[in-house]
């Protein structure tokens, strides 16, 4: 086994990518495939510290067997292995379902081991074949890019080998790799395109298009990067998930259509939705309606992504001082004794009488029948009505955080105003102040 880890390193080490950087514990996913088998070899013998995971789907008869054979491969290197077992969805798609449980276990296996990454062993094969599929969906740059080497925690080392190679060294290391029948079912659209249409147009071709669509993908990413940093200059997200209106309509449609796609995130939103979108930027929609029951509506030229309806996040406790998370916001307190060199505009920023708000704070969403009394304002104002004076759209007003004493009473419309009552006087000896951020910006 020795002599076979020394012919893998010396072979194939300048060919892993995205593994220069990893310093500590590497989590693999190990499904008992040669990719995979190929993958936890590879980074063992270039000396990375690993440890096996294998995700057990429960989809076919006998699939916790496959992982006796990543366990055998362990034992021969002397490395970590685990199994984990998931519940796959067998509504919608199985296939996506199975890759959402299958990552989601491999990320709370990273995390309770410590680990720096998780490596899959996606191989330059694989990459083609997600060319040629989100081609067939009408993928734009971004999809033609195909799968990155690295994003966040997750890494693919083997993106630099071809699966021929992956067999090869298994073939080396003496291992016979688990065979998944689903692997030669034409219904999955994958399987087809490996089976069919890549040997179909690598035959027309007369040239190994594999190579030719990978090679593609690494430009495209290229470019794709390079447009995300235009449309992020020319449509900076704001505070609190927003984006703005003005700003969008005036960026090439081009760099707007990538801007609300990143300021939207994951999942990616349809074409249409995002035109939806830009025509509410533009004053031509009222609000547009995303899949997942998502809505953007515009609300002092900025838009705003409002989650489905649903009961308002619970009440927070907020000690003083202290910090809590409530309605993807970050509200902060403490007390100080010198009065502010600088007043803040009670916006994002707030300074109260400690003694006069009480020993108990709370944070909660705006209720129907709220009142207060704005500093400065004179007379009672609905809560509600603030909110709508500071921007808020309609559908985040139920969520949109509010402080209030023990008794319940709003000393602070977060974004607005303090309550006159809870106001500093020449008789404040102790400042309470507040801060709020979204919890976007971490």
């Amino acid at each position: 086994m020795r002599d076979a880890l020394a012919a893998v390193a010396a072979r194939w080490r300048d060919r892993l990518v995205a593994v220069d950087d990893l310093r500590g514990p590497v989590v693999v996913g190990c499904s008992g495939g040669a990719d995979s088998l190929a993958l936890l070899a590879s980074l063992h013998a270039t000396g990375h510290d690993v440890r096996a995971v294998y995700v057990d789907h429960g989809l076919r008869e006998g699939s916790a067997r496959d992982g006796d054979v990543v366990r055998a491969l362990c034992e021969r290197l002397g490395v970590p292995f685990e199994a984990r077992a998931v519940a796959v969805a067998r509504t919608g798609g199985l296939e996506a379902n199975a890759r959402t449980a299958r990552y989601r276990a491999l990320d709370d296996a990273r995390r309770a081991a410590g680990a720096c990454a998780v490596a899959v062993g996606h191989t330059r094969d694989d990459q083609a074949e997600t060319v040629l599929l989100n081609l067939l969906r009408g993928a734009g740059t971004t999809g033609l890019a195909g799968m990155p080497a690295r994003r966040g925690h997750l890494v693919r080392p083997l993106l630099g080998l071809r699966r021929a190679e992956t067999a090869e060294i298994c073939a080396l290391l003496g291992v016979a790799p688990v065979r998944d029948p689903m692997n030669d079912d034409l219904r999955h659209r994958r399987v087809w395109v490996r089976r069919e249409l890549l040997p179909r147009l690598a035959a027309g071709a007369d040239r190994d298009v594999v190579e030719v669509l990978a090679r593609q993908a690494e430009l495209a990413r290229e470019e794709d990067a390079l447009l995300d940093e235009l449309a992020a200059a020319a449509v900076p997200g704001g505070t609190g998930g927003t984006l703005d209106a003005g700003r969008l309509c005036a960026a090439p449609a081009p760099l707007a259509r990538r801007a609300v796609r990143r300021w939207l995130g994951s999942p990616p939103v349809p074409a249409d939705a995002v035109e939806r979108v830009l025509a509410v930027a533009a004053g031509r929609r009222r609000a547009a309606l995303l899949p997942g029951g998502r809505r953007v509506e515009r609300a002092g030229g900025l838009l705003h992504a409002v989650a489905p309806p649903g009961d308002a996040p619970p009440d927070a406790p907020l000690a003083v001082p202290g910090r809590v998370s409530f309605g993807g916001y970050r509200i902060e307190a403490w007390v100080e004794r010198a009065a502010p060199v600088r007043w803040p505009d009670g916006r994002a920023v707030a300074v109260v009488d400690a003694d006069r708000l009480g020993p108990s704070v709370r944070v909660r969403g705006a209720r129907a029948g709220d009142r207060f009394r704005p500093i400065g304002r004179g007379g009672s104002k609905l809560v509600r009505d603030a909110l709508a004076e500071a921007g808020v759209p309609a559908g985040l007003r139920p969520s949109h955080p509010v402080v209030t004493d023990a008794a319940g009473a709003v000393c602070w419309v977060v974004g607005y105003r303090i309550d006159d009552r809870v106001k500093v006087t020449a008789r404040t000896r102790r400042y309470c102040w507040f801060t709020v951020d979204s919890e976007q910006s971490e």
